[in-house]
C-alpha cells in the first residue's frame, strides 16, 4: 500500500490570486443563495406550480447544502482538493441550466438540490483554501470574504429585477453566475496552491473542534433567524406596516456590514476568539432584547442594528477557531461547517416558524437571545487558550 504524504506547512501569506479567487467564488454563492428565492415566483408562473411547490425549491437547495457538508471532504479526497473548485463549478453550471430550462417540477427540484450540492461544495473549497494560513490571518480573510459575499447578495435582487422588467427575461439574472464560474474555471491554480493536490490521510476531528461546530450552528441560527423573521417581529411589536418593516429589518444588514467591514480591516485583532465571540454573543442578545421589548420603530431599528453587529463576527470566528483546532483533517473540518451551516439555516427559522404557531410571533421570539445565551453558555464551560489571544488557535 503506497504511503500518504502528509501537508506541507501552510503559506506564510496570502497572495492576491490566493484572495480575489475564493472571494469571488463566495461571492458567486451568495449571490446564488439569494438568487434561487428570487426566482421561484416566476418558476411557480412558467411551470404553473402551487405556493407549496414552489416552496419546495428551497428545501431541495438545503438538502443539497447539507449533502454538501456530509460528503465534500470524500469528495476532495477523491479527486483532490485542487480540482475540489471545478467539481463544484461544474454542478452548479449544470444546476443552473436545470432550473433555467426545466420542463416541468421533477427537473426544476433537481436542478435546486444540485444547486445546493455544488454551491455547499463550493463553500467548503472557500473555507479550505481561505484556512491555510495563520489564525489572525484566516480570520481576517474569512470575515472579508463573508462582507464581500454580503455586498454580491444585495445586488441579486437589483440583478433579478432588472432582468425580468426590464429585459422580460428573469432567467439571464440566473445564468450570471453560471458566466463567471466559467471564467473563473479558466483561472490557473496559484504555486501556493500546489498543496491542495495532496490527498491527506483521514484525521479524527478533535473535541474543541466540536465547540466550535456548536458556535457556528448557534451564530448562524441567530443570524437567518434575524434574516426570516426580524420584519414580523418588528411589525407585531410596533404596528408599523409591511414595508416599513420589512425597510426596518434592513438594519441588520447593515450591521453585519459594518461589523465585518470593522472586524476585516482589524478590529479586535488583539483578542483572542474567545473575548470576540463573547462580545458578540453579549450584542447579539442585547440587540435581540431591545427587539423584543421595543414597542417604536427607532428602538427596533437599534435593536436590529446592534443585532447583526453582534452577529457580524460569530460565523467566520467560530470557523477560524473550527479549522485552526483541527489542522491535519481540514478537508473534514471544512465540509462539517458547512453542515453546520446548513443545519442553522434549514432549522432555526423553521423551528421558530413553528413556535410562532404555537405560542405567538412575540413570545416564540425569545428563542433568538436564548441561542445567544446558550453560546454563552458554552464558551463559559470551554476552558481558555494559551498563548498571544491574536495568534490563539483555540478559546
Amino acid at each position: 500500500m503506497a504511503v500518504q504524504k502528509t501537508q506541507p506547512d501552510q503559506p506564510a501569506s496570502p497572495g492576491v490570486r490566493d484572495i480575489w479567487v475564493p472571494f469571488s467564488h463566495l461571492a458567486i454563492w451568495a449571490y446564488i443563495l439569494y438568487g434561487l428565492g428570487l426566482a421561484t415566483p416566476y418558476l411557480r408562473t412558467d411551470l404553473s406550480l402551487t405556493d407549496f411547490q414552489a416552496g419546495l425549491h428551497a428545501s431541495a437547495m438545503a438538502a443539497g447544502i447539507l449533502t454538501a457538508g456530509v460528503i465534500a471532504d470524500s469528495i476532495g479526497r477523491r479527486v483532490g482538493a485542487a480540482r475540489l473548485r471545478v467539481v463544484a463549478s461544474a454542478l452548479i453550471i449544470v444546476a443552473i441550466g436545470l432550473v433555467a430550462l426545466a420542463p416541468g417540477l421533477p427537473v426544476s427540484l433537481a436542478g435546486a438540490l444540485l444547486l445546493g450540492l455544488g454551491g455547499g461544495t463550493l463553500g467548503t473549497d472557500v473555507v479550505i483554501r481561505l484556512g491555510r494560513f495563520g489564525a489572525a490571518e484566516t480570520r481576517r480573510l474569512l470575515v472579508q470574504a463573508n462582507a464581500a459575499a454580503m455586498f454580491m447578495a444585495a445586488a441579486a435582487p437589483l440583478a433579478m429585477g432588472l432582468a425580468a422588467s426590464g429585459l422580460h427575461a428573469w432567467r439571464l439574472a440566473l445564468l450570471l453566475p453560471a458566466i463567471a464560474l466559467v471564467v473563473l474555471l479558466a483561472i490557473r491554480p496559484h504555486d501556493s496552491e500546489s498543496h491542495l493536490s495532496i490527498r491527506p490521510p483521514r484525521a479524527p476531528l478533535p473535541r474543541a473542534y466540536w465547540i466550535a461546530w456548536l458556535l457556528i450552528v448557534l451564530g448562524v441560527s441567530i443570524e437567518f433567524s434575524f434574516v426570516f423573521w426580524g420584519s414580523t417581529i418588528v411589525g407585531k411589536r410596533t404596528g408599523v406596516s409591511s414595508a416599513d418593516a420589512t425597510l426596518l429589518a434592513s438594519l441588520f444588514v447593515v450591521g453585519m456590514l459594518v461589523g465585518r467591514i470593522a472586524t476585516g480591516r482589524g478590529l479586535g485583532a488583539r483578542l483572542s476568539p474567545r473575548t470576540m465571540l463573547a462580545s458578540g454573543l453579549v450584542v447579539a442578545v442585547a440587540g435581540a432584547g431591545l427587539t423584543w421589548l421595543s414597542t417604536t420603530a427607532v428602538l427596533s431599528g437599534l435593536g436590529l442594528l446592534l443585532g447583526g453587529l453582534g452577529t457580524a463576527g460569530l460565523y467566520p470566528i467560530g470557523l477560524t477557531v473550527a479549522l485552526h483546532a483541527a489542522p491535519k483533517a481540514r478537508l473534514e473540518a471544512a465540509a462539517r461547517a458547512t453542515l453546520a451551516s446548513g443545519l442553522a439555516v434549514f432549522l432555526a427559522p423553521s423551528a421558530l416558524g413553528l413556535a410562532a404557531d404555537a405560542i405567538g410571533v412575540v413570545t416564540a421570539w425569545l428563542i433568538v437571545p436564548g441561542l445567544a445565551l446558550a453560546g454563552l453558555a458554552v464558551l463559559a464551560v470551554t476552558p481558555g487558550a494559551s498563548g498571544t489571544p491574536a495568534e490563539s488557535t483555540a478559546f
